[in-house]
């Protein structure tokens, strides 16, 4: 491990960008792991010292106690470390280290539900911007009472996918809406994406071919970029 952070270190400078990029990712998890492994050797050197105080001082009661409550607290940091390295040292799926693609969208309950998209897109927003990642508004479609009915955007940083990935889904609120003037409690959803962001742009020369068969009518799937994330679009030629 050591060798590899100190051959990512001294890399050539002519490495393409998308190398540069992969290189730096590397190098930021392996500094993570020689910090916490330089944690663990720091503990261990000071717990092995602390038992060679209690063997030298058997007499002292009032140094051993107080050797031995360093120690307890030694060993509970060690044993915390420990857990830490083999959490990092399990294998990782490889798109929780890229940027992702948010988008947001209103569901069930009107224009309540475009409220509740915008607090939510904004909620991620103010989560971003806590974590220091880059918070970059794609697209937003706004409703009559300047909800969100649709809403995109592109989140950059480290290991932003692995840490939102979980977060794909419906969310679902219950309160008395701005729109509601009779008190009521109201039920409102909105879907949430987040999508890893692809390395390349696929680029398609001819993305369309038509096969005539008879009167079969025949499925093609036509690959396009929207919004720097790729979808899937399903179109049927009869």
């Amino acid at each position: 491990m050591e060798q590899r952070l100190s051959s990512i270190e001294h890399r050539q400078p002519e490495a393409s960008p998308a190398e540069f990029s992969r290189a730096n990712k590397e190098l930021r998890k392996l500094r993570d792991h020689m910090d916490l492994i330089q944690d663990l050797r720091t503990k261990q050197k000071e717990i092995s010292g602390l038992k060679s105080m209690l063997s030298e001082c058997e007499e002292d009661k009032e140094m051993i106690d107080m050797t031995n409550e360093e120690l307890s607290q030694a060993l509970a940091e060690e044993r915390r470390l420990q857990t830490l390295l083999l959490k990092l040292l399990l294998p990782k799926d490889d798109a929780d280290e890229r940027d992702c693609i948010l988008e947001v969208r209103a569901g069930t309950g009107g224009e309540e539900a475009s409220l509740f998209a915008m607090d939510i897109f904004r909620m991620y927003e103010r989560y971003s911007q806590k974590n220091g990642w880059k918070f970059e508004v794609v697209d937003i479609a706004e409703s009559d009472m300047k909800g969100y009915k649709e809403a995109s955007a592109a989140i950059s940083g480290a290991d932003v996918f692995g840490k939102l990935k979980f977060e794909s889904g419906i969310h679902r609120v219950q309160r008395v809406p701005v729109t509601e003037k009779s008190g009521r409690i109201h039920t409102s959803a909105v879907s949430v994406a987040i999508l890893p962001q692809a390395d390349e742009v696929l680029n398609i020369e001819n993305p369309a071919v038509y096969i005539d068969q008879g009167k079969k009518s025949y499925t093609l799937y036509l690959i396009v970029s929207i919004f720097s994330s790729y979808r899937v679009l399903l179109l049927t030629l009869l």
